[in-house]
């Protein structure tokens, strides 16, 4: 009812590890070639470091960029031009990226991969279903493994070059907090545990009447001391994410949970339960243990956060100077302007 490690640094050159698979496979993809056989031919639009861009490469990280970006309507139509020059950009960035993971030897472990592609299968029911979804993106196990080793490897990069930036001091972590006071402003929250009975959505009346009637009846039960909350949740309670917690959901704000269940929560005095209440999950009872009123988060609790914060701030920085002198030393040759390609490749 309420999601690596290198997730927060490379926020920004993620897209750059999607132009990595996609320079090995969206090329040979039946959607690229038909968009390079429309222009009779797929041309090279620059190269760096001796290695081709191609008319392929750039529409496919065009691409990706339009999922990532709002344009401004004035530039929808005309979007292979808008983002040209950040597709450019992102693809030499990569290439300059794979070509210091060479010069430096980088190699991820075997057993680390190995490890990582059968965490991407486990998401899937079965074998099968693993295979039929690389299948219908038209990509090989080998490819996307491939793509998964390129990826992993530029996450190793990032963190040599930025394993020298110290940690944050404590005049730094004070200093934000007290010139950032809006940043801490925390929102009501509730703690608050519940025991779930599903409703199918097909069920009668008749059927809802007697699950409902059931729920009440665990309540009753709770009520009378025969039994614990915390127990009846294990008990009954067909939410499997947190029935062996006692239903436990933490603490949580306004607009996490659906609206009646939000409802209710909120509505419930600390230490008592709510009535049953029905949500699109079927029926609930609600035991509320603390109510936080709104507030402003003590130096104290934001401390970590705080930390944390600036430590990839300043590491994000680090990496962004070392991406920016590779670029800075580098001969770009290009081919093709924005308004050449565009004429290519109208939308």
């Amino acid at each position: 009812m309420k999601q690596g490690a290198l997730a927060f640094l490379v926020g920004t050159f993620v897209f750059c590890c999607g132009v990595t698979a996609a320079q090995q496979n969206t090329a040979d993809s039946p959607a690229a070639k038909g968009k390079a056989a429309n222009a009779e031919s797929d041309l090279v639009v620059a190269r760096v470091l001796g290695e081709p861009i191609t008319e392929t490469q750039m529409l496919s990280a065009i691409e990706q960029l339009a999922r990532q970006k709002i344009l401004p309507p004035d530039q929808l139509k005309d979007r292979n031009t808008a983002l040209f020059k950040d597709a450019m950009d992102s693809i030499v960035t990569v290439i300059l990226l794979r070509d210091q993971v060479k010069k430096q030897n980088i190699q991820v472990d075997k057993a680390v991969l190995d490890q990582q592609m059968q965490q991407i299968a486990k998401q899937f029911p079965s074998r099968e279903d693993f295979v039929k979804a690389m299948a219908s993106q038209g990509v090989t196990e080998e490819q996307l493994r491939k793509s998964l080793e390129d990826r992993m490897s530029l996450q190793l990069l990032v963190e040599r070059v930025t394993s020298p930036v110290p940690a944050a001091t404590e005049e730094e972590i004070n200093k934000f907090y007290h010139e950032n006071p809006n940043k801490f402003v925390v929102q009501e929250q509730v703690h608050a545990s519940h025991i779930l009975l599903r409703v199918d959505p097909k069920s009668t009346p008749e059927q809802k009447a007697e699950i409902k009637k059931k729920l009440e009846q665990i309540r009753s039960e709770i009520e009378s001391n025969a039994i614990s909350f915390k127990d009846a949740a294990a008990k009954y309670s067909q939410d499997p994410s947190n029935a062996r917690d006692g239903g436990d959901l933490g603490f949580f704000p306004r607009g996490t949970m659906v609206k009646p269940f939000e409802d209710a929560a909120f509505a419930t005095k600390p230490g008592t339960i709510s009535p049953v209440i029905e949500t699109q999950f079927g029926y609930h009872i609600i035991q509320v243990s603390e109510l936080k009123p709104a507030g402003k988060a003590t130096l104290g609790e934001a401390r970590a956060t705080i930390k944390n914060y600036l430590e990839q701030l300043a590491r994000q920085k680090t990496f962004q100077k070392y991406v920016d002198e590779l670029k800075s030393k580098a001969e770009v040759e290009t081919f093709m302007s924005a308004d050449e390609f565009a004429k290519r490749h109208p939308q």
